[in-house]
């Protein structure tokens, strides 16, 4: 703490020369630096500039001092308390950001773009499947989210490496290396991969989805048309939050992946790249976009929290616990439903105001043996099916493995069933 007591010290000799500027008002000759002379022949009488003073001690004091004593307060302070510290900072620059005090720029949003290029984005990779003959079967994308030891893990989609039997990462300047594949989520459609490597490589950190707002910025990165266009960047806003579609095709919207739907350009070969928010943190995989000559800018991201989650689960397991598949058609219980009722000829009984009716069971599923056409279900897992929309955001804390409880309508009387195990998608 020496150099702090000097730095101390300094500082109060400064304030005395502030204080006693009287003692320079002197006649002297013109080789007097802080002097100002008409003729290299005359003296004269000057009062020496007091700021020039302070300046050049104030400079002298930062260059010899700073950022030694600036160390050793760091170095003083416990990691706990830095932490807290950064925490008010941070809160303070965004209070006064929102205030209006700190205005965000155009040109601040602009560096903000290319840091994430710069950073975040190389952790945007190549992802190659390939065939027992080694002949390339697909090109995709992949993100490094991990790295412990020589190892680094990356995330990409189920659909990219399904056909495969063998892997590659595939880097920008050209050069790959051999990956292993960890597991699979077929349901949402994920993959994990591994690669060993003494090289360093960006990896990507995971935002909490959950946060993320209708209106955001956000850059979408990946090999569009393969790697050609490697690690092409696109730029959008979310466009809509939690979307559900008919993935299967069979008439249902499905209830596995509340996807983020945004307007930055994607295309074939973006598939397992990243959705990066403005500070470069990743909020969604890209994995679909609908296509057809009336539509434009509907890109979907599976949300990262879903992604962090199924990604935990396969590197330690080989697969995903997160999803269970009930394993239900059904008809929603709505007033926009009363015309499919209607046309089959379906009454619904005076004491259903809301539910779903099956139309359907799939063999081997969650519901299977316990549910039957014609059923009328009005509660799973302790939630009132009102909603589908609610019942899915609720539902969603459920994972395969969990028993759960139903309330069913049949044959006249209410039911409940009870000690049901949650399956996986039945393959």
């Amino acid at each position: 703490m020496k150099k702090l007591y000097i730095f101390i010290m300094l500082l109060l000799a400064t304030g005395l020369l502030v204080g006693c500027t009287g003692l320079f008002e002197t006649t002297q000759s013109t080789e007097m630096t802080f002097l100002t002379s008409k003729s290299s022949s005359t003296t004269t009488s000057q009062t020496i500039n007091k700021d020039l003073i302070l300046s050049d001690i104030y400079e002298s004091l930062y260059n010899d001092l700073y950022d030694d004593v600036k160390q050793e307060v760091i170095d003083s302070i416990s990691e706990e308390r830095f932490d807290e510290i950064y925490a008010q900072v941070l809160a303070q620059i965004v209070s006064k950001i929102d205030s209006g005090d700190i205005t965000v720029s155009s040109e601040t949003v602009v560096d903000m773009i290319r840091t994430v290029e710069e950073n975040a984005a190389q952790s945007v990779i190549g992802v190659s499947s390939l065939n027992e003959y080694g002949v390339t079967l697909s090109i995709g994308s992949g993100v490094i989210y991990k790295h412990v030891g020589d190892t680094y893990y990356v995330v990409t989609n189920n659909h990219v490496v399904e056909d495969g039997t063998s892997y590659e990462i595939v880097f920008e300047d050209g050069t790959s290396i051999g990956a292993v594949l960890r597991g699979v989520d077929t349901l949402v459609d994920l993959a994990v991969l591994y690669f060993v490597s003494e090289n360093d490589y960006e990896v990507a950190a995971f935002a909490d989805s959950s946060l993320v707002e209708k209106g955001d910025i956000v850059l979408a990165v990946g090999n569009p048309s393969g790697y050609d266009f490697y690690g092409s960047m696109t730029m959008g806003i979310v466009s809509g939050l939690n979307r559900y579609f008919d993935i299967d095709g069979d008439g249902v919207n499905d209830m596995f992946v509340n996807y983020i739907q945004h307007d930055a350009a994607i295309n074939s070969g973006n598939s397992g790249g990243a959705l990066f928010d403005i500070n470069g943190d990743v909020i969604g995989i890209n994995v679909i976009k609908f296509a057809a000559t009336d539509i434009e800018g509907m890109g979907f991201a599976i949300p990262s929290n879903l992604v962090s989650a199924i990604c935990a689960d396969i590197e330690e397991y080989g697969y995903s616990l997160q999803k269970p598949v009930l394993g239900i058609q059904f008809v929603e219980v709505t007033e926009n439903s009363q015309a499919y009722f209607t046309a089959n000829e379906i009454t619904i009984p005076d004491e259903i105001t809301y539910g779903f009716y099956i139309i359907a069971v799939v063999e081997g599923a969650s519901l299977d043996g316990y549910v039957e056409p014609g059923d009328f279900i009005v509660q799973i897992a302790g939630i009132d099916l009102t909603s589908s929309e609610d019942f899915v955001y609720y539902f969603s804390q459920y994972k395969v493995g969990d028993v759960i409880s139903i309330v069913l309508y049949r044959d006249g009387a209410f039911q409940t069933i009870d000690n049901i195990e949650l399956l996986a998608k039945v393959e």
